[in-house]
């Protein structure tokens, strides 16, 4: 069911990010409200980015990126879109807090990142844990893949940074099973042995780099209550592995504990009940 949007905001969360709508009659400020460790998008412009999951008129827009509400400046506008996330989502691409970032509205994820977004807000659904999850990663990933964007834009007028533009693009792609060293060197159109120079100056490989974001982010879903019920084995393939034993071999070269005993004490519970229940 699709929500009438006027002059009466709506929010809807999904897992870490939430995302609020406005349209009005008149032009107005936008005024995200943070909580400690987080950051937003926040989206200026005159009308609707999409009708029912379609693009319209691509209009006047402006957006920006803010660690904090002091940073939070925008021109008024009759339409804003504020999608919240945590910081953590943007580790390692290069940009640190305090901030406040212009994005880049030209990119080519940009318009698309907008329509899901307020497609995801207007349009009321019952969502399943699963669904919920694919959502919130997805919302997160389109974020990461417009604010890269939007730093190499910027990179290209300034300077290439080659280590921090090969995390971010790790960062962005972290799912991705075909993420190696020649893929993101190809990403950058630099050479491969270049690339790797680059991280080996620094102690240490690509290879290594791409393996630890992977255990980082596995970490974070394991740990989190919200994912209790994702299997370690659907965990390993949103972290861009095989299978739950490439995952924990991961694991031990990162100088991890196996994924199951990282798991968190609330899923470790439920399984054993689960466990229980199957030999009553």
């Amino acid at each position: 069911m699709v929500i009438a949007l006027v002059d009466a905001p709506i929010e809807a969360a999904f897992g870490s990010v939430r995302i609020r709508a406005t349209l009005g009659a008149r032009p107005t400020v936008a005024a995200p409200a943070f909580s400690a460790g987080e950051v937003a998008v926040i989206v200026a412009l005159e009308r609707p980015p999409s009708s029912r999951g379609v693009v319209t008129e691509k209009g006047p827009c402006a957006a920006l990126l803010v660690s904090d509400e002091a940073t939070a400046i925008l021109p008024s506008a009759k339409c804003h879109l504020i999608v919240t996330l945590p910081a953590q989502v943007l580790s390692g691409i290069g940009i640190e807090a305090p901030f406040s970032q212009v994005v880049d509205t030209h990119s080519a994820l940009f318009w698309p990142f907008l329509t899901f977004a307020w497609t995801c807000v207007t349009t009321r659904d019952k969502q399943t844990g699963l669904s919920l999850y694919f959502m919130e990663r997805l919302l997160q990933e389109m974020v990461v893949g417009v604010v890269v964007a939007s730093l190499r834009t910027r990179s290209e007028k300034a300077g290439v940074d080659l280590y921090a533009a090969a995390l971010s693009v790790i960062t962005a792609r972290i799912g991705d099973p075909e993420l190696t060293a020649a893929s993101v060197a190809a990403e950058l159109n630099i050479s491969l042995r270049t690339l790797q120079r680059n991280f080996s100056v620094r102690g240490t490989t690509m290879d290594r780099s791409i393996r630890a974001a992977r255990v980082r982010h596995a970490m974070t879903l394991l740990k989190d209550p919200a994912y209790s019920s994702l299997s370690v084995e659907r965990i390993a393939h949103a972290c861009g592995l095989a299978n739950g034993s490439s995952l924990a071999r991961a694991f031990a070269a990162e100088g991890q504990a196996s994924p199951t005993r990282v798991r968190s004490p609330r899923r470790a519970s439920v399984v054993r009940a689960q466990r229980v229940m199957s030999h009553t």
